[in-house]
């Protein structure tokens, strides 16, 4: 994650965490297809030892959080554009590249570590709209299945993630890489074929 007490993102010093979502989609014409999501994201903060003392005594002063941990649960609609068209599944192209943007609601359970006296740990939660990025590259592996490398940008609407407000100059910032297996159902029922 991009955050306040996530570490560098252009050095690539942040956690890494699972993450795993399920989709369903629908597809609309050879191009369009609407896309649900609904997943989670393992978020932890860098080690405090990462920060200079300064920072870490002006976090203190101003009552901020300088280490989180928790779980970013989310919900997600967007529509996917295919750029390498098929009017059906079966007809697809061994490649294709896709990519949407959305609307999605996170809901943020977390565990904030501020220092009054003594390390004081709280829990809190934190419900946030965010708008959702999604692209990936997928490989046709047989006539109804499909595999996937997708990288993901949730992009929230607030700076209270991590517990830090205004030490980085954006708000708080979700990142998913994930590999994706995509299984084209049948519009018509078992039972009815």
């Amino acid at each position: 994650m991009y955050a306040d007490i996530a570490g560098g993102t252009r050095n690539f010093q942040f956690k890494v965490q699972p993450a795993a979502s399920i989709s369903y989609g629908r597809k609309i014409n050879s191009f369009l297809e609407v896309k649900g999501t609904v997943g989670f994201q393992m978020l932890k903060s860098q080690e405090p030892g990462y920060f200079r003392d300064s920072t870490i005594i002006e976090w203190n002063q101003t009552g901020q959080a300088f280490a989180m941990k928790g779980t970013a649960y989310h919900l997600e609609v967007m529509p996917i554009f295919h750029f390498l068209p098929y009017p059906i599944h079966i007809e697809r192209t061994d490649f294709n590249i896709y990519a949407g943007i959305g609307i999605g609601m996170m809901r943020v359970d977390k565990e904030e570590v501020r220092i009054t006296h003594m390390p004081n740990v709280q829990k809190k939660s934190i419900s946030i709209p965010y708008i959702p990025f999604r692209g990936g590259l997928s490989y046709r592996i047989g006539p109804h299945s499909d595999v996937a490398i997708e990288a993901a940008f949730l992009a929230t609407f607030s700076d209270h993630i991590d517990g830090n407000v205004d030490y980085n100059r954006f708000n708080d910032y979700l990142f998913q890489g994930n590999i994706v297996f995509k299984r084209y159902l049948s519009p018509f029922l078992f039972w009815k074929k």
